[in-house]
């Protein structure tokens, strides 16, 4: 379970190569960057057709290609578990008892003799509870094709000073900031701490010891973060740190990035005005 975190922490710091590559997103402002990609979410949350959420997932795989994304890795980031865990969420929702509607399956009527039981219900599923399901698996992934997208191609640095450039909270961005940075390191401890204590084991581990080993491991992990949390703390501010993330290169906006902007919210906006006409 350790390394199977390790791993996907080391999987995140090789994908912040793209954040320095040359690429289209890579040359746009941070703060236009982010506030199109916003536009772009907010226009998958209030969409109601699973085309127009199509249209946003074909927006993103545009970007990549013209980011120099490797789309293998791109999509299997996104879409590897994302239908996995949404489509348990959305299941329930598929069938006639939770959601009513035109039956696409019938998977069991009433009356039907079970063994020695009979069902009591006719249980479906329903056309209109199929297609929920589906969108909400397509707006999940959407959504988690923007993130992951705006964090591939952004620093973090500048993803930072571009949230606080947007007046959210200095306290949220500090907090984000020390967390992210600061999961390598202790990951890398708990990773090291496992390492040596099944070099010191003289026969195959048992479940229950695994339990053991690892309740151990977080237990030393939380009493380390708190002495390190303490420790950089005093370390910070005695070199003057004030909350602010601060960055070698101030931003510096040009035409291009007002018209990507404009660009992405344009997109936002015929979707959302397309929705708007087709409910009336």
């Amino acid at each position: 379970m350790i390394g199977a975190f390790a791993s996907f922490f080391s999987e995140s710091s090789y994908s912040e190569g793209y954040a320095r590559a040359e690429g289209l997103l890579q040359s746009v402002d941070p703060r236009f960057k982010l506030v199109g990609m916003l536009a772009l979410l907010v226009c998958v949350i209030f969409v109601t057709r699973v085309e127009w959420v199509l249209a946003v997932i074909a927006v993103t795989l545009l970007l990549a290609v013209a980011s120099s994304v490797r789309l293998g890795y791109y999509l299997k980031r996104v879409w590897l578990f994302v239908p996995l865990f949404t489509l348990v969420i959305a299941a329930p929702a598929m069938f006639s008892f939770v959601v009513p509607g035109k039956p696409l399956l019938v998977l069991l009527t009433r009356g039907q003799v079970l063994g020695p039981l009979v069902s009591p219900w006719t249980i479906a599923l329903t056309v209109q509870g199929v297609t929920g399901a589906i969108l909400f698996v397509m707006r999940t992934g959407a959504a988690v094709s923007l993130v992951v997208l705006l964090a591939m191609t952004t620093p973090w640095t500048d993803l930072l000073a571009s949230l606080e450039s947007l007046k959210v909270p200095r306290a949220f961005v500090m907090v984000l900031g020390m967390t992210y940075r600061y999961v390598f390191v202790l990951v890398g401890i708990a990773q090291d701490m496992s390492l040596a204590m099944k070099s010191r084991m003289l026969r195959p581990e048992r479940t229950g010891d695994m339990r053991k080993r690892l309740g151990s491991i977080i237990g030393v992990l939380f009493r380390r973060s708190m002495n390190m949390s303490e420790l950089v703390n005093l370390a910070m501010i005695s070199r003057g740190y004030d909350g602010r993330v601060r960055k070698a290169t101030a931003f510096r906006s040009e035409p291009f990035d007002w018209a990507f902007l404009g660009f992405l919210i344009m997109i936002a906006l015929i979707l959302l005005t397309i929705r708007n006409v087709a409910v009336i």
